[in-house]
């Protein structure tokens, strides 16, 4: 059983089986969902279309339930994410979603009663997402995540020593990351070469850098690396260095894999639990939710271009192969 008809049925039962929460009670007045999504990137615009989808399908199960959303991007800036959760916290909005770690830090440091849903954040105890009392969401990375990543690049490079990591200091979630691959690259053999950028523009300078010290590049969930992506490919397809990000839907960019989440069935599932809230369901009946298992995905252009020769032990773990940027770089 997917995890998306898991959260369904679970919320089905819920709503169906409680008496003030079935679809025949459910509030005919328009319910108004604010969403607030920190940056334009893949994974951050696959997971917003999976909720989006999610909530324009919720007359499905109940046709009295109205949802009227309103969309709001910060443009990867932090102080006007702090403007928009102080928009989004006015008395008729029944519901706020946040997409990234800052998005959701903006809304939970705005003084509100209004329940807060969050989707791609990494460690949400870290971020103060809890201590607002008012939030529930899906994580979108874990130990689980970085460990099987370390694990298929040591399966895939066999002899490589020298692993390097672009990421932002100033994202918590870049920081709780970091602190996974510091802990376990030396479970796989690695030593680490730790790079931190602050602003996209100088991406492709640390990219530089660091291919110069390290064997691979890897980058997980770092808002500030998956919006300058192009830039590390460029720099990585010229050294042969091979790239692995941990963001699926951005690897089409060029990176050579990716082991991470499928944003849009992670948003459908973001969805799914604000259909139950809206439908009367508490934040106590749906708890916040640990990563799920990662998948493995390969860009054949890539492999071509770089000249890389994947093991049979490493193929066989490859769930999609995807293709581009053009084969001419």
């Amino acid at each position: 059983m997917t995890l998306l008809r898991t959260t369904l049925l679970t919320s089905l039962l819920v709503l169906l089986l409680t008496p003030q929460l079935s679809p025949a009670v459910v509030p005919s007045a328009p319910r108004l969902v604010v969403i607030i999504k920190f940056a334009t990137h893949p994974a951050l615009d696959e997971t917003e279309a999976g909720l989006v989808e999610a909530l324009e399908t919720a007359t499905t199960t109940f046709p009295d339930l109205q949802i009227r959303t309103e969309r709001l991007n910060a443009n990867g800036s932090p102080q006007l994410a702090k403007q928009l959760a102080e928009t989004a916290s006015r008395p008729e909005v029944a519901l706020i979603v946040a997409i990234a770690t800052p998005a959701a830090q903006a809304v939970a440091h705005t003084p509100s009663s209004i329940p807060l849903l969050y989707g791609a954040v990494a460690d949400p105890k870290g971020a103060g997402l809890f201590d607002t009392g008012r939030a529930t969401g899906i994580r979108n990375v874990g130990e689980n995540i970085i460990d099987a990543a370390l694990g298929f690049i040591r399966t895939a490079f066999p002899q490589a020593k020298r692993l390097g990591t672009l990421y932002n200091p100033a994202e918590q979630n870049s920081a709780y990351v970091q602190g996974l691959v510091s802990r376990l690259a030396p479970k796989w053999g690695f030593t680490l070469f730790q790079t931190p950028v602050n602003d996209k523009s100088r991406v492709a300078t640390a990219a530089e850098a660091l291919a110069q010290k390290a064997e691979i590049i890897y980058s997980a969930n770092d808002n500030t690396v998956n919006a300058a992506v192009a830039s590390v490919v460029a720099v990585t397809r010229a050294t042969k260095t091979p790239f692995f990000i941990g963001d699926l839907s951005t690897l089409h960019a060029g990176a050579l894999g990716a082991i991470g989440l499928e944003y849009r069935s992670m948003g459908k599932d973001l969805g799914a639990m604000a259909v139950a809230i809206l439908a009367g369901a508490t934040l106590q009946s749906l708890p916040p939710r640990d990563a799920p298992p990662p998948e493995i995905w390969i860009n054949d252009d890539t492999v071509t271009a770089t000249g890389v020769k994947l093991p049979l032990a490493a193929q066989v773990q490859i769930k999609h192969h995807v293709k581009g940027p053009s084969r001419a770089h």
